[in-house]
């Protein structure tokens, strides 16, 4: 392996092992990225993929039964080695791999596509691959999908760098605040100089309170922090100033968070940690404040992007999970029916086929949008898997889903122009409904608008089939 270790091999695998995602669980964010690339190159196999020492792991992998290989016979060492997109069109036809043991075996790899996955300081850390058993070329628009998908990656590692990156400064700030206490409470006369130059340059908010909670200083940061400089807050109560209810009186061991004022009246998230010590036997407490509006904000786009289908921005299954038992938990307290549409796009193949993937994602695009634009706004439109999407109607009468079935499909047989052609597609639909006395799950429920879904297409596309009603055998 000495001749595929890059110059910066030493720089990379300590980027790599600081970013604590060798040997870690699968996780949605990446493994919608390998499915996405199966679905939009048509290929059977994807990775995202991890250089370490001496192997090659798989953060998330489609068709593959391993975790990881030797990086002795990875296709990803030489994207990592070259530091720039590989394509193989024909591994049997190329000196570097015609030997691999992964292309000799039947059946084994002919297509390989790369794009490098890099840190924030350039390092490229593994790759982002396609695989096929078949030799393949890669268009532009394909190469152009995969660098998308490989910048969301890239996004995530750099998200990833940034909060662990807060976090050793959050540890070495806790560190030294630690030792701080622990000198004042035996040393405070001596090294009030010192105590005064930390806290001054301090990256927190420090505020220091008599046993009345009057303010007794108050560092630079809480003055940019809270919009008070530090001669308008001296003896004023801290009440008054950023938190109306008060403080504890005990000592706090780990972060409290909460809400705190500003001058002009805006509410900031942040952390409180709360010393109590002593100055010539008189009580004070001392208080170090960290805004944390940014932690948070990086937490709700997780969560949101967890959520949300990147192609089309719809819910996607994991929301459509959570929000199916919801709303069948109303059902049963209010007694109105919930109506589940299961929709199959009809000759949406053919479009990827004639126009390639990219037209096909305008296309999913578009038709989503459609959708969210047909149904109420109280009515849930989520991207189930492929070209296959779920509308959840609550609240409805018996009869009312299947009108708003034929509507959707006159919606979605709208033909669209795009790139100089016309793409047009139809929809089956399944419709389940649920009532307040149905013994079924979630589960059971999507299956059944499946399974009608299914005989819409058996009889011909472009039409609805209702669902078997379901046992109502619940208990009251």
């Amino acid at each position: 392996m000495s001749h595929l270790l890059p110059p910066n091999e030493t720089a990379r695998l300590a980027a790599l092992n600081e970013l604590a995602l060798l040997d870690t669980p699968n996780e949605p964010v990446f493994d919608r990225i390998t499915r996405l690339v199966t679905v939009l190159l048509g290929v059977p196999k994807s990775t995202i993929s991890l250089i370490d020492t001496d192997r090659q792991w798989f953060k998330s992998q489609v068709g593959m039964a391993v975790s990881e290989t030797p990086r002795d016979v990875a296709f990803c060492a030489y994207t990592v080695l070259e530091d720039e997109p590989l394509v193989v069109e024909d591994a049997q036809q190329d000196a570097r791999f015609v030997t691999n043991p992964y292309v000799m075996t039947p059946g084994g790899i002919r297509f390989y596509a790369g794009i490098p996955l890099r840190s924030s300081q350039g390092l490229v850390l593994g790759s982002l691959c396609a695989m096929d058993s078949q030799p393949r070329s890669l268009s532009d628009q394909e190469k152009a999908a995969m660098q998308d998908l490989a910048d969301i990656v890239i996004g995530e590692i750099h998200l990833r760098e940034r909060l662990i990156n807060e976090q050793k400064i959050r540890a070495a700030t806790q560190q030294a605040l630690t030792a701080l206490h622990q000198s004042l409470e035996q040393r405070i006369e001596q090294r009030t100089r010192e105590l005064n130059l930390v806290i001054e340059s301090a990256y927190d908010a420090y505020l220091s309170v008599d046993e009345q909670g009057r303010v007794l200083d108050w560092n630079h940061a809480a003055e940019t922090m809270f919009g008070w400089r530090r001669k308008e807050v001296l003896t004023r109560p801290i009440t008054s100033l950023m938190f109306p209810d008060g403080i504890t009186s005990d000592d706090v061991a780990m972060p409290v968070t909460g809400e705190a004022l500003r001058r002009d009246g805006v509410r900031l998230p942040v952390e409180v940690r709360l010393k109590r010590f002593e100055v010539n036997g008189r009580p004070r407490r001392s208080l170090f404040i960290h805004d944390i509006t940014e932690r948070q904000q990086l937490e709700r786009l997780r969560d949101q992007q967890a959520r949300e289908d990147v192609l089309t921005r719809l819910p996607n299954r994991r929301a459509l999970d959570e929000r199916l038992p919801e709303a069948m938990a109303r059902v049963r307290r209010t007694l109105a029916p919930l109506a589940v549409l299961f929709l199959d796009l009809d000759g949406f193949k053919r479009i990827n086929d004639q126009h390639g993937h990219a037209m096909g994602d305008e296309l999913l695009r578009d038709i989503a949008s459609r959708l969210q634009r047909t149904v109420r706004e109280t009515d849930f439109v989520a991207r189930w898997a492929g070209d296959e999407f779920v509308v959840l109607l609550e609240g409805v009468t018996i009869d009312a889903p299947e009108p708003l079935a034929h509507k959707l499909i006159e919606v979605i047989e709208e033909p669209l122009s795009a790139g100089g052609v016309t793409l047009q597609v139809s929809t089956s639909i399944g419709v389940a409904l649920f009532v307040h006395d149905a013994a079924e799950t979630p589960q059971e429920l999507l299956k059944r608008a499946d399974e009608a879904m299914y005989n819409a297409k058996r009889a011909g596309k472009a039409r609805i089939a209702l669902a078997r009603p379901a046992d109502t055998s619940a208990p009251h």
